[in-house]
């Protein structure tokens, strides 16, 4: 690959950033499992994003306090404390982009000491113990996904910047046309084979650092 000039980083958080899909494990075991036809429904692109979490939302029974707690039972994916630093002493842009709720992903980045990152996702808002999810990038993004990323790297690159997204799922899907290179695992790595398109598999950010040190910078 030939060798960048400016770079600009986007990660998804449920499945990448955290070991596993912190969301998926908060929605599971709070409904008692409730939203898994509501989840199937959205992965056959039946129903958007939005409708997927206003449901999985009503389905909670639980607090915030409550929610939060179980986000101890999950841990960060290996080699993210590094990947961070990584950027950082490079001066090379990191956002985080999730379909998910804000809530959850900001607390869990600060419980790892990454209180201060770019975050762009859907917002939750606990009204009288129920929880509520609202769209603030709807508008701009594709009409389907809540929090585009396509639309979000799209909209946070400078013109002649390398744009990498990290990803693992299929939330992640309006991001291959966007990115310029693509780290996928899991169900994105599958969506990318299926459509042709181009893609670094990865294990942790150790794999990540080690192919951007070698190959673009």
């Amino acid at each position: 690959m030939k060798k960048a000039g400016a770079i600009r980083v986007f990660s998804d958080f449920d499945g990448t950033i955290s070991a596993k899909d912190v969301g998926a494990s908060l929605f599971n075991h709070f409904s008692r499992k409730r939203n898994g036809g509501t989840v199937q429904l959205w992965l056959e692109q039946k129903i958007s994003s939005r409708e997927c979490l206003w449901r999985e939302c009503s389905y909670i029974d639980a607090s915030k306090q409550e929610l939060l707690a179980a986000l101890d039972r999950i841990d960060i994916r290996k080699g993210f404390p590094e990947f961070v630093s990584f950027l950082k002493i490079r001066s090379i842009p990191l956002h985080i982009l999730s379909d998910g709720l804000d809530f959850y992903i900001q607390a869990f980045l600060a419980r790892n000491g990454f209180d201060d990152l770019d975050v762009h996702a859907n917002n939750a808002h606990f009204v009288n113990g129920s929880l509520y999810p609202s769209f603030p990038h709807f508008v701009a993004g594709c009409g389907f996904c809540g929090c585009c990323k396509g639309e979000r790297i799209n909209s946070l690159s400078n013109n002649g910047e390398l744009t990498i997204f990290i990803g693992d799922g299929f939330s992640d899907r309006c991001a291959l046309g966007a990115a310029d290179v693509v780290f996928a695992r899991g169900d994105l790595e599958t969506l990318c084979r299926e459509k042709s398109v181009d893609c670094l598999p990865f294990a942790d950010f150790f794999d990540v650092i080690n192919y951007v040190e070698r190959e673009i910078l």
